[in-house]
């Protein structure tokens, strides 16, 4: 299977689980004053990256097609910085500065 698809494919899962991920987290808090799903995925993303890369260079366990779908697809569609980006620009318009600032300083700190 070629990788363009394996991405695709991966792509496809990553953003479907962080629709669904981001939703549940957001309603949770029951906020709408700070992106609080936004900002769980794209820890939670970048926790997994960190980990699964450490595992794939010192333990050699992904072949290139495996990391193709799981990093470059799942992870990249779960954790897209435009979504971080649109969510950081939504609430600039609104009067919670201080919130959007600590967003902000988490996600890029």
């Amino acid at each position: 299977m070629g990788k363009l698809l394996l991405a695709g494919i991966g792509g496809f899962i990553g953003s479907s689980l962080r629709y669904a991920v981001s939703g549940h987290i957001q309603l949770w808090s029951k906020s709408i004053a700070f992106p609080y799903g936004t900002l769980a995925v794209n820890l939670i993303g970048c926790f997994a990256i960190g980990f699964l890369s450490q595992l794939a260079e010192s333990r050699g366990m992904f072949t290139a097609e495996t990391r193709t779908l799981i990093f470059i697809g799942v992870l990249g569609g779960f954790t897209t910085f435009s979504a971080f980006g649109a969510t950081a620009r939504i609430c600039s318009l609104r009067p919670t500065s201080p919130r959007i600032s600590c967003y902000v300083w988490v996600r890029c700190g």
